[in-house]
């Protein structure tokens, strides 16, 4: 992991919830993958990526999560995401339809 980026989990019920604190771009995405499919227990029915810590998002950052997404449904794993409406990642995953791809709430319940 680099200075960029930090996560952080904790389960709840039978979910995994991961907390992106700061920076995701080309230059961490792949250790913030690789960080994140390790903290995902192989029992977790569904991972929760809350990105309301995140600061930055760009197109690798969307990337990792849509192959996230794929490597998880793969897994028969469920995956949603945590970004709030008036908050400048939301705005990111919407221009890139990821929301159309992928639940998003608008805070962590």
């Amino acid at each position: 992991m680099t200075d960029l980026a930090r996560i952080d989990t904790e389960q709840r019920d039978a979910a995994c919830v991961v907390h992106i604190h700061g920076e995701v771009d080309i230059s961490n995405a792949e250790d913030v993958l690789a960080a994140i499919e390790t903290a995902v227990p192989p029992g977790a029915d569904e991972l929760v990526v809350d990105l309301t810590g995140t600061s930055y998002l760009d197109s690798a950052g969307v990337g990792l999560l849509l192959r996230l997404g794929e490597r998880l449904r793969g897994r028969r794993q469920e995956m949603r995401l945590v970004a709030p409406p008036d908050h400048p990642v939301r705005a990111v995953l919407d221009l890139a339809a990821v929301t159309k791809l992928v639940p998003v709430a608008d805070r962590l319940d």
